[in-house]
């Protein structure tokens, strides 16, 4: 995340992966499996995403400045890290001394690397920043602000393209194992994404899926989140919305409004130790589980958000942004 609560290099790489035919057209790439700040050894990468015709892995890093020491050494790393595949790397420009430092880095280490190097058109910078001062729960559905002529230049002389080393790719299968913890996590976040699309952390992929019970979101501000289960310990399945005692004032504000709340969810909120939650017996069915939790998640990011994102006095005038809060 950028600075004071900027997500604009987050926002890019959302228009991006959801436009994904520009970077395709522009690389002459087949892009699919796309995932948002996936997790890889030590780092996030922007958008990850292969392309399973050509046999490649793509690593897309996005920079809304020219480039710079620290994203210099985030490719850099990537380079060490990487076994074989394509870089895409955007960028308002580039300083000389970093293509060739590059350039150089990936010709020793001797590896089957392409580095693409893109000019973002400084255009889109105003549409950006217009998204990034939209109430959050609006952003999703003015994305197309970004789609301006020409978005992105391929540097064809800058670029280092190396012909393909090909890897063996899996191509995911859209399937759903319910039986296993990971396929049904799996289906529960892609229907969290497929219902409430402009509730923009379910977008940032989620590591270790197998190994969890809850998942987990931001929701707004530091030690506010999100927790969502289909089934803990108990055998319960529940969405929480947790807030450090830092944030209690936020918490003890939303329970002031308890009747109004209680009408949303039929009486089935609790708040308790500055958490609000709603939870029930794990359903027989994965997918009768996951319509309910879906739905007990959406109430609560059309009711809370407001909160979430915009409590203190000189946030509130974007409230009025999204009359359905609470």
């Amino acid at each position: 995340m950028s600075f004071k609560g900027s997500e604009k290099e987050y926002l890019l790489s959302l228009f991006l992966s959801k436009n994904k035919e520009i970077l395709e057209k522009e690389l002459n790439l087949t892009l699919e499996n796309i995932q948002l700040e996936k997790h890889y050894p030590g780092m996030k990468i922007d958008m990850y995403a292969c392309d399973y015709n050509l046999g490649t892995e793509v690593f897309v890093e996005s920079l809304l400045l020219k480039s710079n020491k620290a994203h210099q050494n985030k490719v850099l790393k990537l380079i060490n890290m990487m076994d074989k595949g394509i870089i895409v790397y955007l960028a308002l420009d580039f300083q000389p001394k970093h293509l060739e430092e590059l350039n150089q880095v990936r010709q020793s280490s001797g590896k089957a690397i392409s580095i693409y190097f893109l000019k973002l058109n400084s255009n889109i910078l105003d549409n950006l920043q217009k998204l990034n001062q939209m109430h959050k729960l609006k952003i999703y559905e003015n994305l197309n602000l970004l789609n301006t002529l020409n978005p992105i230049q391929y540097l064809v002389k800058e670029s280092i393209v190396e012909p393909i080393v090909a890897k063996r790719l899996v191509r995911e299968n859209k399937s759903y194992d319910l039986n296993s913890r990971k396929g049904a996590n799996e289906y529960l976040l892609d229907a969290l994404r497929n219902r409430i699309s402009y509730f923009l952390p379910l977008h940032r992929e989620k590591a270790n899926l197998g190994n969890i019970r809850i998942i987990s979101f931001g929701a707004g501000r530091s030690d506010c989140n999100y927790f969502i289960s289909l089934c803990d310990r108990r055998n319960l399945a529940f969405v929480e919305l947790r807030f450090s005692d830092n944030n209690s004032k936020i918490y003890n504000s939303i329970k002031e409004k308890e009747i109004n709340v209680q009408e949303r969810f039929d009486g089935a909120v609790n708040f308790k130790d500055n958490c609000i939650s709603v939870k029930f017996k794990t359903l027989k069915n994965v997918e009768d589980t996951v319509v309910k939790l879906v739905d007990i998640f959406e109430k609560m990011i059309v009711a809370f958000s407001n909160y979430t994102y915009y409590f203190y006095e000189d946030n509130k005038q974007m409230w009025h942004y999204h009359a359905q809060g609470i």
